[in-house]
């Protein structure tokens, strides 16, 4: 794996080298050309320059320059020929190129809208924190705790009273997660010591989490008690109590949010601006609206 992965990265770097390269060959502008069109070197670099690492990455791999070239290629023959025959004086074909061009005008002058409302790292942070502090219920953290357990199970024979004494050794100062490596039938935890990890409420079975989450020191050990597993042993390791998470560990998201949420407000202000002359023909929405409820 750690070879394939240098192996897509060296590719990356080749393709990407010779691509530029390329485009700065006078003698080799075109990719492929033929029927009156041609794919240049440039654009594929833009595309590249543009993508996400993981599209560059596949972009590497053996043949897909090649078959992403042919398709753009094969596309714009196809584009080219339909402009010339009837195809292109056909009602719905031009309808949804003049869709295609609405959307892609918009969808620019979105985006000069966003760079023109791009906040400062200083406002999207101000905003982040009245985020957190209005929305504080959002980042709350339910109570926790940390534990081990050793567990005999229900068909071992004697399984209580071999419990007990393992308890009994642990009382006169064995090792508790020795014993847990050695003892305990729980193959998830025993390799562990016994340790669980941290857990809230609802994770554990109905037994077990009252009688751990009734437990308050770190170090202080249960009784043997029973499960529809068998006989537990539960030490307790750590307890967190409920609360709320710090500005600290939820930033990263809070900033993102913030980022959108800013550039959402402006582009709601150019909706209003719009559609604030906007005039509307009530009556004709009207009788859409009916002839729409009244289809099956």
């Amino acid at each position: 794996m750690f070879i394939s992965a240098v192996y897509k990265k060296i590719s990356l770097s080749i393709l990407l080298t010779v691509l530029s390269g390329l485009a700065m060959s006078s003698q080799a502008q075109s990719l492929v050309s033929g029927h009156g069109v041609k794919v240049e070197v440039k654009e594929i670099q833009e595309d590249l320059d543009r993508a996400p690492p993981e599209a560059k990455a596949e972009m590497a791999k053996s043949g897909a320059l090649q078959n992403t070239v042919s398709n753009i290629y094969v596309r714009r023959v196809l584009a080219a020929e339909a402009s010339k025959s009837a195809v292109a004086k056909n009602p719905l074909v031009l309808a949804a190129i003049e869709k295609a061009k609405e959307r892609i005008l918009s969808d620019a002058m979105l985006e000069s809208i966003d760079q023109k409302n791009q906040p400062s790292l200083d406002a999207i942070e101000s905003y982040a924190r009245t985020m957190y502090n209005a929305n504080q219920q959002k980042y709350g953290t339910p109570e926790q705790v940390r534990a081990s357990h050793i567990l005999i199970r229900t068909g071992e024979q004697d399984a209580k009273a071999k419990l007990q004494d393992i308890l009994k050794q642990i009382k006169a100062g064995a090792d508790f997660e020795e014993l847990a490596k050695t003892r305990s039938q729980d193959p998830g935890s025993a390799a562990k010591g016994g340790d669980l990890g941290y857990f809230g409420r609802g994770r554990m079975i109905e037994q077990f989490e009252k009688v751990v989450f009734a437990m308050s020191k770190p170090g202080d050990m249960s009784d043997v008690f029973e499960s529809p597993f068998g006989f537990h042993i539960i030490k307790l390791t750590d307890k967190k109590p409920a609360g709320v998470k710090m500005f600290a560990e939820v930033k990263d998201q809070l900033m993102k949010d913030a980022q959108n949420e800013i550039l959402m407000q402006g582009r709601v202000k150019e909706q209003e601006r719009i559609l604030k002359d906007a005039k509307f023909n009530d009556q004709a929405l009207e009788s859409l609206e009916k002839s729409l409820s009244a289809k099956p």
